[in-house]
């Protein structure tokens, strides 16, 4: 065994004594710029899957400005123009990012405002960076500013009501960020830098992993909301029928065996219509005036049924809506206004004009009954409208006539038949 060689002295000393690559505070910056990225990336790949959702861009390049800041903060001690063009860079992150969440939360709003405060705060930056020379004032200055541009566009968002979970989540995650944001700036904007990393003075790892977390908390949230997004779109394009936007007949048959009515005091109706001489329109008119056709079979039935409804296209030209909590009067009373509506929407092609007539067949739930069962008896009903010569409703109880049915009963001898 060869013994190992001594070193001298100061060799021994020069060895033990070499400088780590990275300091504590420059990891944790490293660690907000890695963080950034990955939010960056992530948000590219859902807008991938949804090109349509062009908001998920802006929170790309908000992330990826951020990881630059980050990066150019990286230094132990930042000097312009490297301080000044991160502080610039986050900015224009928050900006990109306001501006991004205005548009997936469909905000109706100028621009203006968050412009001109974007542009104000780069101005005050740049004073305070090349001609007062105080990095304390830079500190304080980024983050109560970019604070204020989150706060404006959180209360133009409050304008709109978060629909699902992981909306309100994001949404008041968003106003406990910024109260932290700006908590921790008044706090920490003299002493440790503020809580942006390498905004001014030197930075405690506390204040800079506080950051971090801010950054993960608001990454996190708006992704996971942009990404509920995805999802709820495409399990509604899964049964959503594209040419009537009403439900198709796999979310029929996927209900098909589900109980109508479980409380004996709250009785449903289906309502069954099919459109009379459909072959003809398309034989006559071409098959894009029948999908035009179908079209406004489709924006009627929205028109007329009630929230908590739902209305399929079974397919070709037969349509199903089950009313919840409605007796067969109710539906036939809703039957007519359809039917009435049809009959004075005029279809215009190259071809000519055309109207529209359908009947109409309508069967109330029983206990414990499913879909299927319902929609048999319905469909007998529809039939039953066909044969007594269409353009009519056949229901299997008899509800009283409604006004305007009873006005139709006068004009023509093709009236509502109960």
């Amino acid at each position: 065994m060869v013994p190992e060689e001594p070193l001298a002295p100061g060799l021994r000393s020069a060895k033990m004594k070499l400088p780590a690559p990275f300091t504590v505070d420059q990891l944790i910056v490293f660690g907000h710029a890695a963080a950034a990225l990955l939010f960056a990336g992530f948000a590219l790949c859902i807008w991938n899957h949804a090109r349509s959702r062009r908001y998920l861009l802006l929170y790309a390049l908000a992330f990826g400005l951020y990881a630059g800041a980050a990066l150019l903060a990286a230094p132990q001690a930042p000097v312009f123009p490297l301080r000044l063009a991160a502080a610039t860079l986050y900015v224009a992150s928050v900006l990109a990012l306001t501006r991004g969440m205005l548009a997936r939360g469909e905000a109706q709003t100028d621009a203006a405002p968050l412009t001109a405060l974007g542009i104000g705060l780069f101005a005050l930056l740049a004073y305070f960076d090349l001609v007062e020379r105080d990095a304390a004032a830079l500190a304080y200055t980024l983050g109560m500013g970019t604070g204020s541009l989150l706060l404006l566009a959180w209360m133009r968002l409050s304008a709109t009501r978060p629909a699902g979970l992981e909306d309100r989540i994001a949404h008041w995650g968003l106003l406990v960020l910024i109260a932290g944001h700006l908590l921790g700036t008044a706090l920490t904007a003299r002493t440790a830098g503020g809580v942006l990393p390498g905004a001014g003075l030197a930075q405690s790892p506390d204040t800079m992993l506080a950051s971090l977390g801010m950054l993960v908390l608001l990454g996190g949230t708006q992704l996971a909301a942009a990404w509920a997004d995805v999802v709820t779109s495409l399990k509604r394009e899964r049964i959503t029928d594209p040419q009537t936007l009403l439900l198709n007949r796999r979310n029929f048959e996927e209900s098909g065996y589900s109980d109508v009515q479980r409380d004996a005091a709250r009785p449903s109706a289906l309502i069954l219509l099919d459109l009379d001489h459909f072959k003809q329109i398309n034989d006559s008119y071409g098959h894009m005036a029948g999908d035009a056709a179908l079209a406004e079979v489709g924006r009627i039935i929205r028109q007329c049924v009630r929230h908590g409804d739902l209305a399929w296209r079974l397919g070709g030209d037969e349509f199903a809506v089950l009313m919840s909590g409605a007796s067969s009067t109710s539906a036939a009373q809703a039957a007519d206004r359809m039917r009435m509506l049809l009959a004075q929407t005029r279809v215009m092609t190259p071809r000519g004009t055309f109207t529209l007539t359908a009947s109409f067949g309508i069967a109330q739930s029983r206990m414990k009954e499913p879909l299927y069962d319902l929609f048999a008896r319905a469909d007998r009903k529809l039939y039953e409208a066909k044969r007594q010569g269409k353009n009519r409703i056949a229901a299997e109880s008899t509800p009283e006539k409604t006004c305007s049915a009873l006005a139709e009963d006068e004009r023509s001898p093709e009236a509502l038949t109960l």
